[in-house]
């Protein structure tokens, strides 16, 4: 969709925000492959939803580093707990690989 971070900005000042916000958010559901980077499922639009990874309660920014892709049970589940916390070894759909992922991204 995007070839840089230039072309999404140069998107955005032309496009409304409405329009701006939808083309972000695909982006983002883009760059994680349509895919819950917490448990791996995949997504649709119906079931996708993104999650700051460092929650906005604890100082997360809204920018493509601080967002990722997930499903709507690994969202309400993980809510406002920092990933070290929630996403840990006990966590049922715990993945060392996409740990690494989540941190590296951020």
């Amino acid at each position: 969709m995007f070839h840089s971070e230039q072309d999404l900005l140069a998107n955005l000042i032309v496009l409304s925000p409405k329009n701006a916000r939808q083309k972000f958010r695909e982006y983002i559901f883009e760059l994680w492959n349509w895919k819950c980077a917490y448990c791996n499922a995949q997504l649709d639009e119906i079931t996708a939803t993104i999650d700051h990874i460092i929650p906005k309660f604890r100082g997360g920014h809204s920018v493509k580093t601080n967002l990722c892709c997930c499903c709507n049970t690994c969202n309400k589940d993980k809510g406002s707990t920092p990933l070290e916390d929630w996403y840990t070894e006990s966590n049922v759909n715990y993945c060392e690989e996409r740990f690494v992922k989540l941190k590296q991204w951020c």
